[in-house]
């Protein structure tokens, strides 16, 4: 059985499922792994435009899973620690995979996403949410440190004064009020979450290809780069869109009063 699927891109937008439904989609190593492959070869897909991540079932991502972790690869002769430390590599890669990508990519959370699932929904460029969904932290439940990016993607969405209290109290978060702290962009009924993150990845798709990788790679630098290397980066950014032939369109366009046809070169 494929705990990841993968529907190939329709109007350049890529669903990728999480196949793990009696366990919630929890994250043991035969979903990580194939799920960080899965992303790799996604993203040199040029086809594909945009990603919308899921999970089957009525969970999006219950986290790791504490009842079969699975193998953890190349761990003969570790001690504990080590072995974590491997284990949690997996997920890292997972985590940057999605940052790496190109394509943005919008988390449809269907339902629960904890700890390590919630981090990965943090991870995604933008989340919409079932009224079925919530969000919990979840590690201090069992005494463990965060982690899959939970305290770095989290400060940046609420701010990390908020971010402190939300992880302390550990609440379990519903749609709404996730919605509220905007961590969501949007809340709707369970049998409308697959197509609303269509239409809005089918938008995304619609748009000239370099300005959207421009804007991810951009916003995602932002907070780390200096005013001095950020304005470098835009103007690299900028200076490349000048050779497009999409830029020439939509210029073209907007002077004809015309909607453009983004081809993607």
């Amino acid at each position: 059985m494929s705990f990841i699927q993968i529907e190939k891109p329709r109007d350049h937008v890529t669903l990728v499922t999480l196949n793990r439904p009696e366990r919630m989609n929890a994250m043991a190593f035969d979903v990580m792994i194939p799920l960080r492959d899965a992303l790799r070869d996604v993203s040199t897909d040029n086809d594909c435009r945009v990603v919308v991540l899921t999970g089957a079932g009525h969970g999006f991502c219950s986290g790791a899973d504490l009842v079969g972790t699975g193998i953890v690869p190349n761990i003969d002769g570790l001690q504990r620690t080590s072995i974590a430390r491997r284990a949690m590599k997996v997920l890292d890669d997972v985590i940057l995979s999605i940052r790496d990508m190109h394509q943005p990519v919008i988390a449809a959370v269907n339902g629960p996403a904890a700890g390590a699932g919630f981090s990965l929904a943090l991870a995604c460029d933008t989340r919409i949410a079932s009224e079925a969904a919530f969000f919990a932290c979840a590690y201090g439940r069992i005494g463990a440190s965060p982690d899959g990016g939970m305290t770095y993607f989290l400060p940046r969405v609420v701010g990390p004064s908020r971010a402190t209290e939300i992880l302390l109290n550990d609440p379990n978060m519903s749609a709404e009020n996730a919605l509220a702290e905007r961590i969501v962009a949007e809340v709707v009924p369970p049998e409308e979450l697959l197509e609303r993150a269509r239409a809005k990845a089918e938008k995304l798709a619609s748009k000239a290809p370099h300005y959207v990788r421009m804007v991810k790679i951009l916003c995602g630098q932002s907070i780390e780069n200096s005013l001095t290397e950020h304005l470098q980066l835009e103007r690299h950014g900028i200076a490349d869109s000048m050779a497009t032939e999409d830029l020439r369109a939509g210029v073209t366009a907007f002077f004809g009063g015309e909607e453009p046809e983004f081809s993607g070169s």
